[in-house]
């Protein structure tokens, strides 16, 4: 509820804003695996989009801790990333 004041005391007004639906997110991992490096890397900016630098990032801590947030967003978004991913079978899941 809104509480307004007009100066002629207070009105109860209820909200006018809709029922929607909140966007649910969630995160697509890479796990570190046997691939090379390169090759890795360029899946990786032709699934994203994102610059090599950013891409040789999510590669390194995937190697070096064992998983990386490639990104997180809504689930179409990050189905469509995921199946470019699997194309050279990189090993990825969506939480």
């Amino acid at each position: 509820m809104n509480l307004l004041n007009t100066g002629q005391g207070t009105e109860n007004q209820e909200d006018s804003t809709t029922d929607t639906e909140v966007p649910v997110i969630r995160k697509l991992i890479l796990f570190n695996s046997t691939h090379f490096w390169d090759d890795v890397v360029l899946q990786l900016q032709k699934a994203t989009g994102f610059d090599i630098i950013r891409c040789e990032q999510i590669a390194i801590i995937a190697h070096t801790k064992g998983k990386a947030v490639v990104k997180s967003g809504e689930i179409e978004e990050l189905t469509r990333i995921n199946n470019i991913l699997k194309e050279i079978n990189l090993v990825t899941c969506i939480e």
